[in-house]
């Protein structure tokens, strides 16, 4: 085993020398990651995912009790703190909203007869962050996927004047012709938010598909709906809320019955609209004979949540202003519905795995006799499941006293079965993705995104820092195994069916932790190789997010 592990050591070695961007790795450096400890990712996880801390959910008790252990973790390992005030907390302000279901209707007119759906069972109202109160009464339209793309000479909305409508869309559909990085920007509900504002509509009905409700059924979204899951947003100044777009009066996400109502009578039916658009086909836009009035009233309640920033400074004096940013999110869903009579959503695998990765890996490299060239700034983030909000504020409004010149993020690192690959979603696009590519020579195989329908590259920390114009990584065990009869993948997909986002993804289920361990000595030499790299990570050209967001 040892003669294994020295000549993959050998091949990583070669194989990084063989950029010559990239500085040399010792053969000594590789050896010294056999110091990350399984052992310490498994005391740091069952810790966070506890009972005590209630699930961690986003501005809770147990939130910041999370939050005081990660930054004693920090300081304990010497690093700096990352803000001006040396608590190592970046406050985020945000603001809950609640909906009141009693003051909120939506009511669908057709022939001079109402129909008034019930909340809960039939809709509910989303985003109603930037005011307490709302309404809107305006004919109907359905626009497919919502999605306007000169670049593809696709547009949804070619032959209808959305002007004053309210628009209906697919919930996280894109067309499939798409290629998967541009079918995962315009699956994000928040693009199809703004492009119906730019078509100037009143507001938007999400409706969703047989495979969506398959992947997440409407069950599962009520009880993260009562946990207050994307209950919040950011508060980029006393008065902004981010991210809203404000000519939308109101907006509603449709159960199947929901939709049912709303399609009645309609040609083409919702059996018609929904076989079209299977698997990303193309969908027909048209005019509903229909008008619907959405109202809403809601509670807003101000909360403070932190990141949690530590950072090793770097050794080269030029590059020690450029900053390598690693991030896992701390938080999870916290208290809500109870399943088979537990009401604690303990987040073990998401993401209590990645925060225990990411302080094993700071363990290591503040260990290392030299320090990177460039400086490493940890971030422990909060409000992920919120909507990427700590990342949000901490990618545009940084503390830190320098540039931040890519973002590698942790967002998992653990596996219920033996697993011998990695993923690294997003290594496509930018220079990041050669360094991925070879530091998967440790051990493990590197693998492909399997389901890049599902835009995961869009869903976590990383896509903050990516709209920000930084290059950026989001890394996780991959779906091979060195066990014989192990399908991960399938094991993945079951597990995101009966355990995700539910009280049973606690430490009572089997956790590989010594899968993590090779995970977290994968994670360290990217973003060691990253901070010792003589240039900046850099998009590839005419990368996508690379274009669309890169700093001018």
């Amino acid at each position: 085993a040892l003669t294994a592990l020295l000549l993959a050591m050998s091949l990583v070695s070669m194989a990084i020398a063989q950029d010559q961007r990239q500085a040399q790795v010792s053969p000594a450096l590789l050896e010294s990651l056999r110091s990350i400890r399984p052992e310490a990712i498994r005391a740091h996880l069952e810790f966070l995912a506890d009972d005590a801390l209630d699930g961690r959910g986003t501005g809770s008790r147990g939130y910041d009790l999370a939050a005081k252990f990660v930054r004693a973790q920090f300081a304990a390992l010497g690093l700096k703190s990352g803000v001006t005030d040396g608590s190592y907390f970046q406050p985020v302000a945000l603001r809950r909203t609640e909906v009141d279901a009693s003051g909120s209707s939506l009511v669908i007119e057709a022939n001079g007869r109402e129909n008034s759906l019930a909340y809960n069972r039939d809709y509910i109202v989303l985003d109603t962050h930037a005011h307490p109160t709302g309404s809107v009464s305006a004919p109907v339209v359905f626009v497919g996927y919502g999605v306007t793309a000169p670049e593809f000479q696709y547009d949804d909305y070619a032959g209808l004047d959305a002007r004053g409508k309210i628009v209906v869309v697919f919930e996280l559909g894109a067309p499939a012709a798409f290629p998967a990085t541009e079918r995962a920007y315009y699956m994000d509900n928040d693009v199809k938010s703004r492009i119906a504002r730019e078509h100037g509509a009143a507001g938007l009905i999400v409706i969703r598909s047989p495979e969506e409700e398959g992947r997440f059924p409407w069950t599962s979204l009520l009880r993260e709906v009562k946990t207050g899951y994307n209950s919040m947003r950011w508060m980029e100044s006393a008065d902004r809320v981010y991210g809203i777009s404000e000519g939308l009066a109101a907006c509603a996400d449709l159960n199947r019955s929901g939709s049912e109502a709303l399609f009645a009578g309609e040609s083409p039916t919702l059996a018609q609209v929904f076989a079209e658009a299977k698997d990303g086909g193309k969908t027909r836009s048209f005019a509903l004979h229909k008008t619907a009035s959405i109202r809403y009233k809601a509670r807003h309640t101000p909360v403070t949540s932190a990141n949690i920033v530590g950072v090793l400074p770097g050794s080269d004096p030029e590059l020690r202003k450029e900053y390598v940013v690693v991030t896992a999110h701390v938080d999870h869903l916290g208290i809500g519905p109870a399943v088979n009579g537990d009401n604690i959503y303990n987040g073990a695998l998401d993401n209590a795995a990645g925060t225990s990765v990411m302080l094993e890996v700071a363990r290591w490299v503040a260990a290392q006799p030299v320090a990177p060239r460039r400086s490493i700034a940890f971030v422990a983030l909060t409000g992920e499941e919120e909507g990427l909000l700590g990342s949000t504020a901490f990618a545009n409004q940084p503390p830190l006293d320098g540039t931040i010149v890519a973002n590698i993020n942790v967002d998992g690192g653990a596996a219920t079965v033996p697993v011998k690959a990695v993923v690294a979603f997003g290594e496509e696009h930018s220079s990041l993705g050669a360094i991925a590519r070879q530091a998967a020579v440790l051990q493990l195989e590197f693998s492909p995104d399997p389901m890049p329908e599902e835009g995961a590259f869009i869903r976590s920390d990383q896509y903050s820092f990516v709209r920000s114009g930084v290059p950026a990584l989001q890394l996780d065990l991959g779906f091979k195994s060195d066990q014989p009869g192990v399908d991960p993948l399938a094991v993945v997909k079951n597990w995101l069916v009966t355990v995700y986002h539910s009280p049973k993804d606690d430490t009572s289920q089997t956790i590989h932790y010594e899968s993590s361990a090779r995970f977290a000595r994968y994670a360290a030499l990217i973003m060691f190789s990253t901070a010792n790299d003589s240039r900046r990570p850099e998009w590839n050209t005419g990368d996508f997010f690379g274009k669309r967001f890169a700093r001018r």
